[in-house]
């Protein structure tokens, strides 16, 4: 019988431990943003508004409620990696309001793309490096 107890001990710890070690979730934000997609209103009949080029990605962080809050999460100091720049988010505990993703888009994050994250999302890391085009990033995201 107490060989009986130490198998299903083991047994639970390692299902545990495999709880722990689930694949990461890898999210990836839109690249870009449509000319087409974007819509600018002018402030009066002078001026006619254009769009010339696509907003690319820029950058992604998790987020603390939905993305008129704006409630970005400061996350630990970026480390730079051989892929390019990796921060990790810490999303451990309660978020009334819900665990969101943000892609920005546009230089200085003009435009942002918001999503929601399941509640037991725990942890974000987001490794950003150089796109092909000026102003534009690619971003990996991976969460826990």
């Amino acid at each position: 019988m107490k060989h009986l107890f130490l198998i299903l001990g083991l047994g639970s710890a390692a299902a545990l431990h495999g709880v722990a070690l689930a694949a990461p979730v890898i999210y990836q934000c839109p690249k870009s943003i449509a000319a087409e997609a974007v819509s600018v209103t002018a402030p009066d009949s002078n001026w006619k508004p254009f769009v010339s080029s696509p907003l690319y990605l820029h950058g992604a962080a998790p987020a603390d409620g939905p993305p008129e809050r704006l409630g970005i999460l400061r996350g630990e100091d970026p480390r730079k990696t051989k892929v390019g720049l990796t921060q990790t988010f810490s999303l451990a505990g309660t978020y009334p309001e819900g665990k969101w993703l943000r892609g920005d888009y546009g230089a200085l994050g003009e435009v942002s793309l918001s999503r929601r994250l399941a509640d037991a999302v725990t942890q974000c890391t987001v490794t950003t490096m150089k796109g092909s085009r000026a102003g534009e990033n690619e971003v990996m995201i991976q969460c826990r």
